[in-house]
């Protein structure tokens, strides 16, 4: 289970229960966009294809509240993106060695390994980055809603 600790979050709590029902599913909501929108700004610096930031999703969970994550059927890369990877070592699965095009000249050529060292990759932490931004952003969705 992952557990997120957002600077703020016990007074958007404490502030939230203060607030009327319709206002809350308002607010909620636009709590969800702004996280939403903020990690769909941050997702497409990764991107090469576009499936990355095209697989982010904002959908209800059927209870009021919503969620914000990727479609792992699009891009199940994802967590690696997000989470990061430690040093590792990339060996074929079904094959004697890995290939891939050299990228030298006009002509095909190939560079063969029977395994190759990835460095690993830090992360980057979109989504928290989203959820925080959302916190910041509280007082005023709420000021809006209350006018």
């Amino acid at each position: 289970m992952i557990e997120l600790n957002l600077a703020g979050l016990a007074e958007v709590r404490a502030a939230f229960a203060r607030l009327a029902p319709e206002i809350k599913a308002q607010a909620l909501r636009g709590l969800a966009q702004v996280a939403f929108d903020t990690a769909q700004r941050q997702v497409d610096t990764h991107t090469q294809t576009g499936a990355l930031a095209r697989s982010l999703r904002l959908r209800s969970d059927g209870d009021g509240g919503w969620l914000i994550g990727h479609d792992q059927q699009h891009a199940p890369y994802a967590p690696f993106v997000h989470w990061g990877t430690p040093p590792h070592d990339i060996r074929p699965r079904n094959k004697k060695v890995l290939r891939w095009p050299s990228g030298q000249g006009g002509k095909a050529s190939f560079i063969f390994a029977r395994f190759v060292h990835h460095p690993g990759y830090k992360g980057d932490a979109y989504l928290i980055e989203a959820a925080d931004e959302a916190v910041r952003q509280f007082d005023a969705i709420v000021r809006r809603l209350e006018v």
